[in-house]
C-alpha cells in the first residue's frame, strides 16, 4: 500500500485547509478498504445452524479481535521510531522490514515477507469466496443468470468460479503490464474502497428504513437509528474526497467505476422487481425467521437445501 502511494504524495502538511481534508478522506477510503473483510461472515452464514446468532456473534467478534490487532501494530510501529522518526518510517520501501532490521535482525527479513505473503494470499482467498459465494446465491434466487448456480459433479459452483476468475484477470492482467503490481493493487483498492463505502453507507440507511417500518416491534433507538445514522454520516466524508480530488489522474477516476457498477445494480434490481416480484421479495429471506405468511419462503428454504455446494463454499 505504501509502495503504491508514497508519503511524499499524500502530504503530511498540505497547503491549503482543502487539501488537508482531501487527505483525510483518501485515508479513510483505504483504511476502510483494510478493514473490510468483517461482514463476510454474512455471505457464508447460510451454512450456519443458527443464522440470527452466528453471523452477529462472528461479525461483532471478528471486529473486536481486528481492531485491537491493529491498535497494537501501529502502537508497536509508533514506539518503535519515536515520534521524531514517523516521517521517515512512512518513506521506507517495507516498513515492517524496516523494523525487523533494527529491533531483531536483517537476516529475519525472510520471515516478515513470507509472513506478508501468506496474509495476502489468505485475504485473496476469503475475497474470492465471498464473491463467489455471492454469485452462487444470486443465480440461485434469480436475481441474476441461473447458471451461476449450477453445480460440478463435486457440488462447487463451478460458473461462479470462473466468473470471479475471468473477471480478476480481465482487470488484474492489463493494469498489471501497464504500470506494475503495487499500482495496480492501488488502483484496485481505491475502486474497491469505494465500493465498501457505498455498501456500508446503503446498509446502515436499510437498517433504519427496516426496523422503522417492517421490523417495528423491534425497534430500538440508539441500535436502530442512533447508531447507523451517525455511521452514515460518517461514510460520507470519504464520499466528498472522490468526489472533489485534488487532480485528475486515473488514481482519482477509478473509484467512479464504483458508482457505475452501483448503478448498474440499481437497474437490474428494478428490472427483477418489475419483471419477477416474486422472486424480489424472497431476496435476504433466509436469514429471516419464518412466520404463517412466508410460505414462499419456508419452500425456498426447502430447495436451498438440495443446492448447496459443498464445504461452505
Amino acid at each position: 500500500m505504501r509502495r503504491a502511494f508514497p508519503a511524499g504524495k499524500l502530504k503530511l502538511r498540505p497547503t491549503s485547509p482543502s487539501g488537508q481534508l482531501t487527505d483525510i478522506t483518501d485515508a479513510m477510503i483505504y483504511a476502510i478498504t483494510a478493514f473490510a473483510g468483517f461482514e463476510a461472515a454474512a455471505a457464508l452464514g447460510e451454512e450456519a445452524r443458527n443464522t440470527r446468532r452466528s453471523i452477529p456473534a462472528s461479525t461483532i467478534g471478528v471486529v473486536i479481535v481486528a481492531g485491537i490487532f491493529y491498535l497494537l501494530v501501529v502502537c508497536a510501529e509508533t514506539f518503535g521510531v519515536g515520534r521524531r522518526g514517523i516521517s521517515g518510517f512512512a518513506r521506507q520501501p517495507s516498513p515492517l522490514g524496516y523494523l525487523t532490521s533494527q529491533y531483531w535482525s536483517p537476516s529475519a527479513l525472510w520471515a516478515i515477507d513470507l509472513v506478508v505473503m501468506l496474509t495476502g494470499l489468505g485475504f485473496a482467498i476469503a475475497v474470492v469466496n465471498a464473491a463467489i459465494r455471492v454469485l452462487f446465491a444470486m443465480g440461485r434466487e434469480r436475481a441474476l443468470p441461473a447458471s451461476l448456480a449450477r453445480l460440478s459433479s463435486r457440488q462447487t459452483p463451478a460458473v461462479s468460479i470462473g466468473c470471479v476468475a475471468v473477471l480478476a484477470l480481465v482487470l488484474g492482467l492489463p493494469l498489471t503490464y501497464a504500470d506494475g503490481g503495487a499500482r495496480t493493487f492501488g488502483y484496485l483498492a481505491g475502486a474497491g474502497g469505494l465500493s465498501i463505502v457505498l455498501i456500508y453507507l446503503a446498509v446502515n440507511i436499510a437498517a433504519i428504513r427496516a426496523f422503522r417500518t417492517e421490523f417495528r416491534d423491534q425497534f430500538r433507538l440508539w441500535r436502530h437509528l442512533l447508531v447507523p445514522a451517525t455511521a452514515a454520516v460518517l461514510f460520507l466524508f470519504p464520499l466528498w474526497g472522490i468526489v472533489h480530488p485534488r487532480s485528475r489522474t486515473l488514481a482519482d477516476l477509478l473509484p467512479f467505476a464504483a458508482l457505475g457498477w452501483l448503478g448498474l445494480g440499481a437497474i437490474a434490481a428494478g428490472v427483477l422487481r418489475a419483471r419477477r416480484p416474486a422472486s424480489f421479495e424472497t431476496l435476504g429471506r433466509i436469514f429471516m425467521p419464518a412466520t404463517d405468511g412466508q410460505g414462499a419462503v419456508r419452500a425456498l428454504r426447502a430447495s436451498r437445501s438440495t443446492s448447496r455446494p459443498r464445504g461452505g463454499m
